[in-house]
């Protein structure tokens, strides 16, 4: 018996896409360079097939980065089973009008008129400060949506300006596993100035803000008729369900980097 080849026009169609992909993924977005640019473009471009293994007694995995000799450099890496499909989710991300709803603190991100141009947009945020009379911080992030190849999302996002943020950058990659199961995972960095809170507070607030930003795009994908009110209120009794695995990932950021050259960009003891 013969094995059986893959149609050529089907490889054709693969390649094709496969090279727009790159081309698209390999465009620079504009704002400053993070430390973290390079290799999350590394990351992205040789994005493996291979799955990871979630732990299924985690809502949303954390792994915290620390960069050396600078303690106030936030890096945190997120990755969630999510039991809904690609579609589903890609709603949740593309609703930014909800983006206030589901991410702790945001009090308004708008699309800046005249920023879109095909896959590219910009956005302008404002966030509460947890800290009492202290104003709200504002800033623009520039976006590059790839959903070129069939099965796969990715959303990179970028610090356009903002005042009081030296850097940030990230990426999201939804891809299908599963006729109603997609596997998400989120690199952020970024680099507040100086302010008046301890980097400790710092590094805290944003892991746990990222753990209820991910478990609310979870909880809206799996649950898109619930509420924005109790999506927010069993992210919150999640996080806390899970608050000594949030406590590992800080008390680790310092023994774990980046490593652009494993799959994933697995974070590794440095």
């Amino acid at each position: 018996m013969h094995r059986s080849r893959p149609c050529a026009l089907a490889v054709l169609l693969l390649a094709a896409s496969a090279g727009a992909s790159a081309q698209i993924v390999g465009e620079r977005l504009d704002g400053p360079d993070s430390a973290y640019a390079e290799s999350l473009q590394r990351i992205l471009t040789s994005w493996p097939a291979r799955r990871f293994q979630a732990d299924a007694t985690r809502g949303v995995e954390l792994t915290c980065i620390a960069t050396p000799d600078e303690e106030s450099y936030i890096g945190i890496l997120r990755r969630t089973l999510i039991h809904a499909s690609l579609s589903a989710v890609e709603e949740v991300l593309d609703d930014l009008g909800h983006y206030k709803d589901l991410f702790p603190g945001t009090v308004d991100v708008r699309v800046v008129p005249g920023s879109r141009s095909g896959s590219r947009f910009a956005t302008s945020w404002e966030q509460r400060v947890p800290v009492p009379f202290l104003p709200n911080v504002k800033y623009e992030l520039s976006h590059l949506v790839d959903k070129t190849i069939p099965g796969r999302a990715v959303y990179r996002y970028k610090l356009r300006h903002g005042e009081l943020l030296k850097a940030s950058d990230g990426m999201v990659v939804a891809e299908s596993v599963g006729v109603r199961t997609t596997e998400f995972t989120e690199y952020g960095f970024f680099h507040p100035r100086s302010g008046p809170l301890p980097a400790s507070v710092v590094w805290r607030e944003s892991v746990r803000g990222a753990y209820l930003g991910n478990m609310a795009i979870k909880l809206k994908a799996e649950n898109p008729d619930w509420t924005y009110e109790r999506i927010a209120t069993e992210a919150e009794r999640r996080l806390a369900s899970e608050a000594a695995h949030v406590d590992r990932c800080l008390a680790a950021r310092h023994a774990t980097a980046l490593r652009a050259d494993l799959p994933y960009g697995t974070a590794v003891l440095r």
